[in-house]
């Protein structure tokens, strides 16, 4: 499954970037942003922290009685989403999250001029990290039941798995956010032209916005949960590379 629901060994990824940060630390003190072992493991570190909570806490929701199901408390805005149903949607969605990752290093790669690739790869890791650890923290704690629990259209066996109470907020719009718009900020601060910039801005509030319709077309996620993740996912994008520029 894509790093958008769960973040596979989130220890690996840190000690991963730590290594990358504490043997390669005088390089990358250059340049519009910098790498330092002290902030890498505190932003890499929360987002492990926020990762392991959330599986105590999935491990302590095991058992518990389900949250009901009320159609009446379901607002408004939300309740377009009840009978929607598509699993093409859902796969384009896995898709797009996996385009959107490889653009946006791609991309913020360029931005450094092929000089120092490690750090638009650390930064974004970083951040999807910390998204990705928030995001379900907040989803386990939450514990809303998916759209699709509510409607007629999906069948029985699709709503007997681990994650039906797991809507909000949407992690595959968070993450696709929090990657895109960290990316743009990279790309705000380099030498590209001002038309490469706008493009980068352009695609980072678009992907993650094409997101949040096919979650919500396949039946997963509320329009709150998406218009959440969006923001929460934005705010990360801005918060991580903020953190990271160079003081000159």
């Amino acid at each position: 499954m894509p790093m958008t629901n769960r973040i596979i060994r989130p220890g690996a990824v840190l000690r991963a970037l730590l290594f990358l940060v504490l043997g390669h630390g005088t390089l990358f003190g250059q340049g519009a942003f910098e790498l330092k072992p002290g902030r890498e493991a505190v932003i890499g570190g929360a987002g492990v922290a926020f990762y392991g909570f959330a599986l105590f806490q999935e491990h302590r929701n095991t058992g518990l009685a389900l949250p009901v199901l009320d159609r009446s408390r379901i607002l408004s805005i939300d309740r377009i989403a009840i009978d929607q149903w598509s699993i093409p949607a859902h796969r384009a969605s896995n898709v797009l999250f996996g385009v959107a990752v490889a653009a946006s290093l791609t991309t913020a790669i360029i931005g450094e001029k092929g000089e120092r690739p490690l750090v638009p790869i650390v930064i974004i890791a970083e951040a999807g990290l910390f998204s990705a650890g928030l995001t379900n923290t907040v989803k386990e704690l939450v514990r809303r039941p998916r759209p699709y629990l509510h409607g007629m259209n999906a069948p029985p066996e699709a709503t007997r798995t681990s994650n039906d109470y797991n809507s909000f907020w949407s992690g595959h719009t968070a993450n696709t956010a929090a990657i895109t718009f960290t990316c743009a900020n990279m790309v705000q601060r380099s030498d590209a032209s001002s038309g490469v910039k706008t493009a980068t801005w352009i695609g980072a509030a678009v992907a993650p916005a094409a997101m949040g319709y096919l979650r919500a077309r396949a039946g997963r996620h509320f329009p709150t949960d998406v218009l959440t993740g969006y923001a929460v996912g934005a705010l990360v994008g801005w918060a991580v590379p903020y953190f990271h520029r160079s003081i000159r």
